[in-house]
């Protein structure tokens, strides 16, 4: 019963992430279908991710020493 809360609690957040973030400047998150693409500097500088909605299976998808970020999503890029 406390992951089934976790999850909700997670799910939660991002929705919340995602609608209170200022995606106005390109540098929020960004939702396609169930996946997220975002920029996080958790390797010491910015790179784009992809995660599952819920937070699940984050996969880093650039790593340079350049500054990687505003993730967005191309019409039909994603398979479902």
């Amino acid at each position: 019963m406390r992951k089934l809360a976790l999850v909700v609690l997670v799910t939660a957040c991002l929705a919340v992430a995602l609608l209170s973030c200022g995606d106005d400047d390109g540098t929020g998150p960004t939702l396609e279908g169930t996946k997220i693409a975002f920029q996080s500097d958790r390797d010491g500088n910015f790179e784009i991710y992809v995660m599952e909605a819920d937070g699940s299976d984050p996969v880093r998808l650039t790593d340079n020493p350049a500054m990687d970020s505003q993730p967005a999503w191309s019409p039909g890029s994603q398979q479902r």
